[in-house]
């Protein structure tokens, strides 16, 4: 199996060594390369797909399952996924086809520079193979039932500036500060602009940088005199022009100006403290997620009802299966979720339970991209009922 370049495939072709060619995968990839083919006016026999829900024909190339034809064809792996590249390529060599007239186009899903410059006709199908891979099923993108497949179809069909400012981490502690009090909100002692505007000799012995634009891009420092100053710029410089839109196509990110923050360091907070993140739908607080550890690798997590009582269901995180406390703050955090969350259909309000103060963390839209199991699994659809109330029809689906 022979990991080449399009235009590889296209020399190998034109020079007259195969007669035809059959790209095995029917997803992205897959489309992708026959586009480039068509445009080039490349023949393509036949695409090959074991998944009978794709079967037909695209832009008039049949669709079928995997089969060996006669001799001079090149059969070409286009896959994103790793395994799914694997078990064609066996499936192919099962069937009796030479391993020399298998080549692989390989794309990779995850590399930026594809997801940024692809058409944005592809973008949904990028999402249903990420599904297919994190979850292990299809969505359906047409009637979203569950809560996976709204949060999924809202990236393509709902676009609010509501939620791009409350998504910004700079906005949305104005909103926050007028809503419920600045005293909610953690202290930022810098925005910047630009890395090469951050004076380190000016921050505190220990900080927190972050930038404005998205999830998990946090760099925690306890002790500044240990740091690499240089590699820090470079991991900030890489968050502010790398679009977070265009890890999960989450739409609220997409029109964010990109800031580096820096804020006060909260001890214990990547170790100790529990995240409180309130789901709300219409307006009303329902769930309570309780994550212990939420920067550590063995995180774990629990959901409870209003009253502090544990459930049975996981979404995500492993089940913490041990009580945590019932946090001093409930009350005021119930209070709040509802205040902050009364425009929204659904958002997840998040905060932080220190032992001596209550901190807002931030609004979240789509919790995991709509892109995690929960277990047992009937409760995707338990929180897609949720959102959905009443409203199915003007929804658009």
């Amino acid at each position: 199996m022979n990991k080449v370049s399009y235009s590889y495939i296209k020399d190998v072709l034109l020079s007259g060594t195969y007669e035809t060619v059959v790209i095995a995968g029917a997803g992205v990839a897959g489309k992708e390369l026959a586009d480039e083919f068509l445009s080039e006016e490349i023949a393509v026999f036949s695409i090959f797909d074991n998944n009978p829900q794709v079967g037909g024909a695209y832009k008039q190339i049949p669709v079928e399952t995997p089969k060996k034809y006669n001799e001079n064809v090149l059969y070409i792996l286009a896959f994103g996924s790793k395994h799914n590249r694997e078990e064609v390529h066996k499936q192919l060599l099962s069937l009796g086809i030479e391993d020399e007239d298998i080549f692989t186009y390989y794309m990779d899903f995850e590399d930026y520079e594809f997801r940024s410059t692809i058409p944005s006709e592809y973008y949904k199908m990028i999402v249903e193979e990420m599904a297919l891979r994190l979850i292990g099923k299809p969505l359906d993108l047409d009637e979203p039932r569950t809560y996976n497949e709204i949060l999924n179809w809202e990236k393509f069909h709902v676009q609010d500036e509501r939620k791009t400012y409350l998504a910004d981490k700079i906005q949305v502690r104005k909103w926050v500060s007028k809503e419920i009090g600045e005293e909610f909100l953690n202290k930022v002692y810098y925005v910047w602009d630009n890395v090469m505007d951050i004076n380190f000799d000016m921050l505190p012995d220990a900080f927190v940088l972050k930038t404005n634009n998205g999830s998990g891009r946090n760099i925690i420092v306890k002790d500044k005199t240990k740091i690499d100053i240089e590699k820090i710029r470079q991991q900030l410089k890489d968050w502010l022009v790398h679009n977070f839109y265009y890890v999960g196509f989450e739409i609220q990110y997409r029109d964010i100006k990109p800031q580096i923050i820096c804020e006060e360091y909260l001890e214990g907070l990547a170790e100790t403290v529990y995240d409180y993140d309130i789901y709300c739908f219409h307006g009303k607080p329902k769930y309570i997620w309780c994550i212990n550890g939420s920067h550590r690798g063995n995180c774990k997590a629990s959901f409870y009802d209003l009253d502090w009582n544990m459930l049975e269901f996981s979404y995500g995180y492993p089940l913490d299966p041990v009580l945590a406390p019932r946090p001093q703050y409930l009350d005021k955090m119930l209070e709040f979720s509802e205040k902050l969350s009364r425009d929204f259909e659904h958002v997840r309000v998040d905060f932080y339970g220190m032992p001596d103060r209550l901190l807002f963390s931030e609004m979240t839209f789509t919790t995991w991209s709509g892109l995690r199991s929960f277990v047992p699994d009937k409760y995707d659809e338990v929180f897609g009922k949720l959102i959905l109330g009443k409203s199915v029809k003007n929804r658009g689906f």
